[in-house]
């Protein structure tokens, strides 16, 4: 059991305008009591985050600190799954799988998301936290 966390998560925990923020507080309260376990992330996550955090706070490195913090400092809550060639490998094909029948930018699923996926199944994850819709059907979605 453990939950993962996806970049939208770090947003609103990180930045208290997101639209997210009160839930991600909430998530955040859930996974301190051990509600779900151990707490993941990966790489691909923090490049994604790291860079939205630095855009939507107008550069804000407080917050860019802050955010540092959580994953590599004293505050640090949450495990930071490696990037392999077998990681990336399986995130290749079912990428080509999920989105070969879209119709609409609306169906396409990003690369960073289906890895979010292959991490899952691979380090066998049951959560995400996460408010994207397109997590389910392929993993329990906690979004409060």
């Amino acid at each position: 059991m453990g939950i993962f966390l996806d970049s939208g998560f770090f947003l609103g925990f990180c930045h208290p305008k997101d639209k997210f923020h009160e839930q991600s507080l909430s998530i955040f309260r859930k996974m301190s009591s051990g509600q779900f376990g151990l707490i993941y992330t990966s790489s691909p996550i923090i490049i994604e985050a790291a860079t939205l955090l630095l855009v939507r706070t107008k550069i804000n490195m407080e917050i860019i600190d802050e955010f540092y913090s959580l994953l590599y400092g004293l505050n640090k809550f949450v495990q930071i799954l490696p990037w392999t060639a077998e990681i990336e490998e399986k995130s290749w094909k079912r990428f080509k799988t999920i989105n070969k029948n879209a119709k609409s930018k609306k169906e396409i699923m990003s690369f960073v998301d289906i890895s979010n996926i292959i991490f899952c199944k691979e380090f066998q994850i049951e959560f995400i936290g996460s408010y994207d819709h397109h997590f389910d059907g392929f993993l329990t979605r906690i979004n409060s």
